[in-house]
């Protein structure tokens, strides 16, 4: 064989088995800066909460700051039905552990609200966005902060603007941080998870319209 046909064919393999893998890799190790949301967030009239989980004390203490700051006036929080019958908490105490733990975060009980999110084959943040759009036409909301975690704000953010695009409403996020950063995520099992599984998300709601 030729040198010219070696060097050839090592520029071949290359370009063409090597070259997608890393293109493949670095938007993978880029994808971090990509889910999150940069942007300020804005006091507003409403904050929203979806709680498929219940979320982290630190995260509700959070919520309790940002109420005490005034940044917001009142929670509504969007609770999904339990989707098996053996759930080890059922909705009606992941509803009280809510209501009682930012209570006493000195937020007032007469402003928070709980919506039910009925079982459906939709997902549930867009859920969620239908029924804060049902609730900022009749309550004439103009403002609203979306609380949520670091890597899936960009991700939410794009649905609930799609969904209250029709509305003169102003939407801003609340990204709460993570325990881990865009530069240091592949370092720990969790940050692989969340990345990984935010990633897959974000192109699954953009191949079901969603987004």
């Amino acid at each position: 064989m030729q040198v010219s046909d070696l060097y050839f064919r090592l520029k071949l393999i290359t370009f063409g088995f090597l070259s997608p893998i890393f293109i493949g890799l670095g938007l993978l190790f880029a994808s971090p800066y990509f889910l999150k949301v940069s942007e300020p967030f804005h006091k507003s009239e409403l904050a929203v909460l979806e709680a498929n989980s219940l979320p982290s004390k630190k995260f509700l203490n959070a919520v309790g700051n940002l109420y005490q700051k005034k940044t917001f006036s009142k929670l509504i929080i969007f609770l999904r039905e339990d989707k098996v019958d053996f759930s080890l908490i059922s909705v009606n105490e992941k509803e009280e552990k809510l209501i009682s733990y930012l209570v006493s975060t000195k937020i007032d009980a007469d402003k928070i609200q709980i919506v039910r999110l009925p079982l459906s084959k939709n997902v549930d943040s867009d859920e969620a966005a239908k029924g804060l759009l049902k609730i900022a036409v009749s309550e004439n909301i103009k403002s609203v902060l979306v609380l949520t975690k670091e890597f899936e704000s960009k991700r939410i953010l794009r649905v609930y603007q799609k969904n209250l695009a029709s509305l003169p409403v102003q939407i801003s996020m609340f990204p709460f941080p993570s325990d881990f950063s865009a530069s240091n995520w592949f370092l720990s099992e969790e940050g692989l998870k969340d990345v990984c599984f935010e990633g897959i998300k974000y192109l699954y709601y953009m191949f079901r319209g969603i987004i």
